[in-house]
Order: C-alpha cells, then structure tokens, then sequence
C-alpha cells in the first residue's frame, strides 16, 4: 500500500542548450522532477521553452548510466561529458514524430540532484514506492 508519508519529490532547475541543427542551439531553462510515485522515472519540463513542448520521461536508470557511459537507444540516447562535446556537460538525444534534438546537460549540477533521488529512493527500493493497487487499475483500464 502507498504509504503519502513516503512520498518524495525533487526537482532541479538547470539551462541547457538544445541543439536543433547544425550551429543552432536554444538556451532554455528546464525543470528535472522526480517523484516518488513514479520511482523508476525522470521528468523534463521546459517551463522556459515553446508553449507547445511536450514533458519527456526518463528512466532513472538510464540517466545515471549515461553520466559515466553512452547509453540508450531508439528515441533517447546519452552521452557523458568528454573532451570533444564539452568534458562539462552530459549529451541527451531526442527523437520522435520525425524530428531530433540533442540536449547539452551541465552534468556536475544534474549529477548532484540525480544522486539526491537516489538517496530519497535507493536503487532496488523503487518497488516499495509504487501503489501496486493504482497500477493494477491503470493496467486492466488498458487492457
């Protein structure tokens, strides 16, 4: 049973820059949430960017894989900082609906707040986090 006691939420607000084509780039500010409810993922607002920009879900996993090695694939990709792209910023590939962006990340300042969730909710502890009861319903809504 969820327990609302147990919930945690965190957020960070970062600018990045989202490259959209050869030499051009958008600075935007972008809002990273992570809720407990939903302890395997990440979400990215653009509170800064285009009224119509959709929020994009991340595994938390992924996230963290990506800091150190290139991961992903299909629609999200990440890179960690190095030398060639900026040894100061983590590298997020978009793709979808025919369109691809890559988001430059400052990766000291994510890394920070991605440790954070990871200290609210522990690797392996994300199971008893989630109201199996509200997944269930969502599940056989679906189905």
């Amino acid at each position: 049973m969820h327990s609302t006691d147990r919930t945690k939420r965190l957020h960070t607000d970062l600018t990045i820059d989202l490259v959209v084509s050869d030499g051009e780039a958008l600075r935007l500010q972008v809002r990273f949430s992570y809720d407990s409810a939903d302890p395997f993922a990440v979400r990215l607002d653009w509170p800064g960017g285009p009224e119509a920009a959709a929020p994009w879900l991340f595994s938390r996993d992924l996230l963290r894989t990506g800091l150190g090695d290139p991961v992903g694939e299909g629609c999200v990709r990440v890179w960690p900082p190095c030398p060639c792209h900026g040894p100061t910023t983590m590298r997020v590939l978009l793709r979808g609906m025919g369109e691809a962006a890559v988001l430059y990340v400052p990766a000291g300042p994510f890394e920070e707040w991605l440790t954070e969730t990871f200290r609210a909710v522990p690797a392996g502890t994300e199971g008893s986090y989630l109201d199996w009861e509200a997944v269930l319903a969502e599940l056989l809504r679906r189905g």
